[in-house]
């Protein structure tokens, strides 16, 4: 299948900007990841390939799709508290190509009746097994492995990875792209990306997954920047020539000029009349005008060049002097919150300030009950105040607590946050209009936290909600941090940039250990 969108415009009635202006693409058969900055329309473009939204206009056309008939597209949005529709009709049907995508994804009847008492990794996997089951000619995924552990995210991989339509995913997870997607289509607002740029959504098409394409679209911005530079450059030279050229040129006609010879000085007179004669007085000006014309050609050029614009990145936490290792005694801890006990066994554990620790394992086997006992220890041993913790799920009493104390803050601190949060890859004028997403949230936390000394930072989950531009500023951030760090996180390539020792959880039944992993 072919699925080409030419000529598309569209905006929200609620905005003043046209979000796509003259936007074309066209998709083929395997998968295709969509990335991007949040707010760059990814979820809107598939949305409008499936027919929930109309484009203000141009044309969105393949089979199924565009001849009012969706019979053949598939869409999966983020949610998924709402049962699929054909959920109890495919998962009992007679077919074994239908009934095998249940069962490559460990779904079973006990699962499907108790439907919202589930997981969202366990509905997610329905959600897709039902849509899979469908046969559809194209399928829209939207952020499918958001808050999903290791296992689960390999699972659908390898359930994907059996479709042989056209199919679109909108995804940061760079391994789960990387072993699906044969093309990465990277949305961005022109105008934010590119002196001059247009305002509106433009894209690039990149070859392969999510990791080659934001390799080549580095390579692509350093090499523009530095060609830009180069012509910009070479234009300076070649103007301040063209100035010398001109005062060069000013005195040669002064010295020219008659009236400034006695006149009865015959011979010097007849000097200047040979130099005129022999065209001496215009070679100045005629290097000036091939040397202008040669300045607007590499300004003609250089204009030609996208300069991409280039944030600051990276910060350090304040320094402190109370910069030691965190020690953790052997002990055996118990889920207390929990019907049936679970208990975990925790080796003696030695966090050293330049610790960064991946913590990994698969949902329910202890990760936040560790992290809340490491908090607990260092409250006992008094140095609460040197850990800073963001949770993966953030409540809106707390989220209307970091706001208030945001505001609360003077404004030197408060302009030290902002340029922390602009860092991050954020706007800050965002937070000042009080719309603040999930992502964002995130990041103010972090940005707030670093303002006090710290000997430990705790991060569960910290790429959710957040896009891919800022995952990678993050990252990088997190890269060259000056203190101790606990990071839990599915993301394989985040941990790989950010972590250098590995924790694991592992669960026997009602028993767990916690051990260092190689």
């Amino acid at each position: 299948m072919s699925l080409q969108i030419q000529k598309l415009y569209f905006s929200y009635p609620t905005s003043h900007v046209t979000l796509f202006e003259d936007f074309s693409i066209q998709f083929f058969d395997g998968w295709t990841c969509v990335a991007g900055s949040n707010g760059c329309g990814k979820s809107t473009l598939l949305k409008l390939i499936a027919g929930l939204l109309l484009p203000d206009s141009g044309k969105i056309s393949g089979d199924g799709v565009g001849d009012n008939s969706s019979s053949g597209v598939i869409y999966c949005s983020q949610e998924t508290a709402d049962i699929p529709e054909n959920l109890y009709s495919v998962f009992w049907s007679d077919d074994n190509e239908v009934r095998r995508f249940f069962s490559m994804l460990s779904i079973s009847e006990e699962m499907i009746s108790r439907y919202d008492s589930l997981s969202g990794g366990e509905k997610k996997r329905i959600q897709i097994a039902c849509a899979l089951a469908e046969r559809p000619v194209l399928l829209l995924l939207d952020e499918p492995t958001n808050h999903l552990d290791e296992d689960t995210v390999c699972m659908i991989s390898d359930t994907l990875a059996l479709f042989t339509g056209t199919g679109i995913m909108v995804s940061h997870d760079r391994s789960f792209s990387d072993s699906l997607c044969k093309r990465t289509l990277y949305l961005y607002n022109e105008a934010r990306a590119f002196s001059g740029g247009r305002d509106c959504v433009v894209c690039e098409s990149y070859s392969g997954g999510l990791s080659k394409a934001l390799e080549l679209r580095q390579q692509n911005a350093s090499h523009n920047r530095n060609e830009w530079e180069r012509l910009d450059s070479k234009a300076s030279s070649e103007k301040q020539r063209s100035q010398r050229l001109a005062e060069e040129n000013e005195r040669s006609k002064s010295r020219l000029a008659k009236k400034v010879i006695d006149p009865h000085d015959h011979d010097a007179k007849r000097k200047i009349d040979v130099a005129r004669l022999s065209g001496k007085d215009r070679s100045t000006g005629d290097a000036k005008a091939h040397l202008e014309n040669q300045l607007q050609r590499t300004e003609a050029a250089r204009d030609l060049v996208k300069k991409s614009f280039k944030r600051k990145e990276g910060f350090s936490v304040e320094s402190t002097a109370f910069l030691k290792a965190i020690i953790l005694d052997e002990s055996d801890i118990l889920a207390a919150d929990e019907k049936d006990s679970y208990k975990l066994h925790i080796p003696r554990l030695v966090i050293n300030p330049d610790s960064k620790i991946a913590l990994t394992g698969q949902n329910g086997t202890g990760k936040t009950l560790f992290i809340k006992h490491v908090i607990c220890e260092l409250e006992k041993s008094g140095r609460r105040k040197e850990v800073m913790y963001l949770p993966q799920e953030i409540s809106e009493d707390l989220k209307n607590q970091i706001l208030s104390d945001f505001h609360a803050l003077e404004d030197d601190e408060r302009g030290a946050v902002l340029s922390t949060l602009y860092r991050l890859g954020s706007e800050p004028e965002n937070l000042q209009q009080g719309s603040v997403s999930p992502g964002e949230l995130r990041k103010l936390m972090i940005s707030m936290a670093i303002e006090k000394p710290l000997s430990l930072l705790i991060l569960d989950e910290p790429t959710n909600h957040m896009d891919i531009t800022s995952v990678l500023s993050l990252e990088n951030a997190l890269s060259s941090i000056n203190c101790a760090l606990i990071v839990v996180s599915h993301d394989r390539a985040f941990l790989s940039k950010v972590t250098n020792e590995k924790l694991h959880t592992e669960r026997h039944e009602n028993e767990g250990e916690i051990f260092y992993e190689t």
